[in-house]
């Protein structure tokens, strides 16, 4: 009887285990029906409605066959589930990464290559299709990880009326720029104080601008080696041509936060304002009557053979690690909702992105929208330096631009040189 009992015993055990793993194993089965993808993204603003368009028309012309389920959050907490999920094995089947990002989460692993999905799918998914500086900057050691969405950039958005007041031309580089910047904000403050030519926050998007005066000063972000870069002449030229705008031009008040100096733009009070593509909408609504100009040759202190480049980065379609090894049928599932995105993105385009699809962007919907052009020609457009420790190596400057932006008495080298500090201590923890 005791011997009965214990074999009844080891099989509840054994069956308990097994219902415990949910029967998963590492061979992949076979799956009828509709195919439902888990879709993850950290759009969650405007751009992140025009998303939901986009997978709820994806989702309507695959009826019965394709199912996509969007799961989206903010940046910060969005990031963190990455970190922490998908080595649990509870990641998603496709997911948006920025694309400063995609090397180092190659590097570590945690997504995959996709030359597999896109021969065994067989989507057309092809490079040429594409802005080639993006999407090659999408390989990490020879293997493509990942399938480029847009680009974004910042430009410079004008009141028209001011200018049209002034009898002014549209700027074509910083000398136009300052001048009429100067010019308006002169005759302008005789009736209100409060406006200022080109009101710059010291805190978001400075980033973005002193990159773009980085690279217009002929400087880098990293070296061949992903040390900083940007401890040098240029560096410094960077870092004055910026702050020059504010400490020695008197275009812009001290200390603006966030959205300070986009407020003063959107309510009549400056005549520049520097500002994303991804903020395009909230322009139009703010009924505003503006242009978009790139930044190309704004920040050139000197005749660079860079001036006219523009810093870019991109969402970008990744695969996270799976938990087990993936069928056939959802590889296919998954790239056909990649490749109807990207051929579609001039829907996506209408949050102010530049869509990378050659195909979205010579499309007659993309062709008639009226500001895109305005913030450059693709030929200038300048993808972030490629390595798996970018940001350990590159971010410790953006404290010290808002810390030069804020003080008129900055230390430019003294500021270069605490940023490469902290940097190589990220860089040692990363590298380990």
């Amino acid at each position: 009887m005791k011997k009965i009992m214990y074999i009844l015993l080891a099989l509840i055990f054994m069956l308990t285990l097994v219902a415990c793993r949910g029967g998963q194993t590492n061979e992949p089965t076979d799956e009828v029906g509709k195919i439902s993808l888990k879709y993850w993204n950290s759009l969650t603003g405007a751009d992140g409605s025009v998303m939901r368009q986009l997978v709820a028309q994806f989702n309507a012309e695959h009826t019965g066959e394709i199912e996509v389920i969007e799961t989206f959050t903010n940046e910060v907490d969005y990031y963190t589930n990455i970190n922490l999920l998908v080595p649990m094995k509870k990641g998603p089947d496709v997911m948006i990464m920025h694309s400063y990002l995609v090397q180092s989460y190659a590097n570590t692993g945690l997504i995959i290559p996709l030359e597999d999905y896109i021969e065994s799918s067989g989507v057309d998914i092809k490079s040429s299709d594409y802005i080639t500086d993006i999407f090659n900057s999408l390989y990490f050691e020879n293997e493509l990880y990942g399938v480029p969405l847009d680009v974004h950039t910042v430009g410079i958005y004008y009141n028209k009326d001011l200018l049209n007041k002034y009898s002014l031309s549209v700027p074509t580089n910083r000398q136009e720029l300052i001048q009429a910047a100067k010019t308006v904000q002169t005759g302008e403050k005789v009736t209100n104080s409060q406006f200022w030519g080109l009101p710059l926050s010291s805190v978001w998007p400075s980033e973005w601008i002193f990159t773009a005066s980085l690279y217009q000063n002929n400087g880098l972000e990293i070296d061949a080696n992903g040390d900083p870069a940007y401890n040098s002449p240029a560096g410094i030229a960077a870092l004055q041509a910026v702050t020059d705008l504010i400490h020695v031009e008197g275009l812009s008040p001290l200390n603006l936060g966030v959205d300070q100096d986009l407020f003063m733009f959107q309510t009549g009070k400056a005549l520049f304002h520097i500002q994303g593509s991804w903020m395009l909408n909230s322009m139009v609504e703010s009924g505003i009557n503006f242009g978009v100009i790139p930044v190309s040759s704004m920040f050139n202190l000197t005749e660079t053979t860079t001036k006219n480049q523009i810093p870019v980065r991109s969402h970008t379609f990744v695969i996270p690690k799976a938990s087990v090894e993936v069928t056939a049928r959802r590889q296919e599932a998954v790239m056909t909702f990649v490749k109807y995105v990207g051929d579609h993105s001039y829907i996506w385009a209408t949050a102010g992105q530049i869509p990378a699809s050659n195909i979205a962007r010579a499309t007659s919907e993309y062709q008639a929208l009226p500001y895109h052009a305005g913030f450059g020609n693709l030929s200038n457009f300048r993808i972030s330096a490629q390595s798996p420790y970018f940001h350990q190596a590159y971010s410790p400057i953006y404290s010290r631009v808002t810390a030069a932006m804020s003080n008129r008495n900055y230390n430019a080298q003294l500021l270069l040189n605490a940023a490469v500090e902290e940097a190589m201590l990220l860089l040692q923890e990363a590298r380990r």
